[in-house]
């Protein structure tokens, strides 16, 4: 079944959760290799999101879609202090229709040394060290934080995303906490300079548990916002992210399950908005956005069922006007876990945008067999 430890999901395994499932290739008293993945047969109302393309992002394609995600991860003793690893993971379509180029995308890919009991280094491709913070609502297999696109995982937001060029230092489980601090480096297709994040967490012995991240990236250009005449605007700045999270339970064991993660962000543009508001404009920060996320869960005695809901709201002030977009959503997912490997369920979506830039109106559902190994 798939249950999902938080504690073990905010530290080491956020970036590693699949791999508990994982089967061995080789295994020897120093090293290992194992590969795990899934494969995934999904109907979909008319949205598919990571099913039709395996690229991140939403296709028109409804009907029956396949997919499949596939990893690697190895590891190596030097001795007792030392060890190495490495994981790399991809996200594959099985659809003829799918651009070449969206076939197989990368997941997950990065390599590290674990230092025994003081913590670990890597470097790669994955989430920020901020991500900490919002891993206790990150349940929705098709459609992430919060469901689609809508709540805390976009809509700049940044610590829901998997990114290139990260350099993590992280420790788990020390009394109960764990902390990560991670570097972006230059991004030249984000147009970034680099970023720091850092993201802190505590298990109590009774359940509940907090958690908290800081994003800072410096000089981005972000285009989600349109001018009168319909083009994509360029903002550059500096943005700052802070989250708070608190969780109780562990996703999938029996019983309930409940976790909740606050973000506010803000980015300082003082030379985007000219294109927007006029060149004379004055201002020393782009948008101000303030969301939360609200998670609710309960597995039956046995572990065969899963019943999840989760509302997500997301609102951006925009500097020097009283122009603002907010969205608002509500989603649900029903889990029949039939075997340890076998699953299925049904994840619905009803997301809903208010505001200057975002009025649009979709509700997603899917129902998919999983086999996981």
């Amino acid at each position: 079944m798939n249950k999902i430890k938080i504690a073990a999901l905010i530290g080491a395994a956020f970036l590693t959760a699949d791999v508990a499932s994982a089967a061995d290739i080789y295994k020897s008293d120093d090293a290992s290799l194992s590969v795990y993945g899934r494969v995934k047969a999904e109907v979909l109302n008319g949205y598919g999101y990571q099913a039709v393309s395996a690229k991140d992002g939403a296709e028109d394609h409804p009907g029956f879609v396949g997919s499949a995600r596939i990893g690697l991860h190895g590891e190596s003793k030097a001795n007792d202090f030392f060890s190495f690893y490495g994981d790399i993971s991809y996200d594959l379509s099985a659809e003829d229709g799918v651009d070449a180029n969206d076939r197989m995308n990368v997941r997950y890919g990065y390599v590290g040394v674990r230092f025994g009991d003081y913590g670990e280094l890597l470097a790669g491709h994955m989430e920020p060290a901020s991500y900490r913070a919002l891993a206790p609502v990150d349940v929705f297999d098709n459609w992430g934080i919060g469901g689609n696109g809508g709540s805390l995982d976009t809509y700049n937001v940044a610590s829901g995303s998997r990114q290139d060029g990260i350099v993590m230092y992280k420790i788990d489980d020390l009394a109960g906490f764990g902390a990560s601090v991670s570097y972006r480096f230059r991004d030249h297709g984000d147009n970034l300079k680099g970023g720091i994040s850092a993201g802190i967490s505590y298990d109590s012995p009774f359940g509940l548990g907090v958690t908290a991240g800081y994003n800072y990236d410096q000089a981005i250009d972000d285009k989600n916002y349109f001018d009168e005449d319909g083009k994509y605007v360029v903002m550059t700045g500096d943005r700052t992210e802070a989250l708070f999270g608190l969780y109780y339970g562990s996703y999938g064991e029996p019983g309930f399950y409940a976790a909740g993660v606050y973000d506010h962000t803000k980015l300082n543009s003082p030379d985007g908005f000219g294109d927007l508001y006029g060149e004379d404009a004055d201002t020393d920060w782009g948008f101000r956005g303030d969301g939360f996320d609200l998670l609710a869960s309960y597995t039956t005695p046995k572990g065969m069922f899963t019943f999840t809901v989760d509302w997500g709201y997301f609102k951006n002030q925009y500097a020097n006007s009283d122009a603002n977009d907010a969205v608002n959503q509500v989603s649900a997912i029903a889990v029949w876990n039939i075997t340890d490997q076998a699953s299925a369920q049904i994840e619905y979506v009803d997301n809903f945008g208010d505001g200057e830039h975002s009025d649009a109106h979709q509700d997603l559902l899917s129902f998919a067999a999983i086999y996981s190994f």
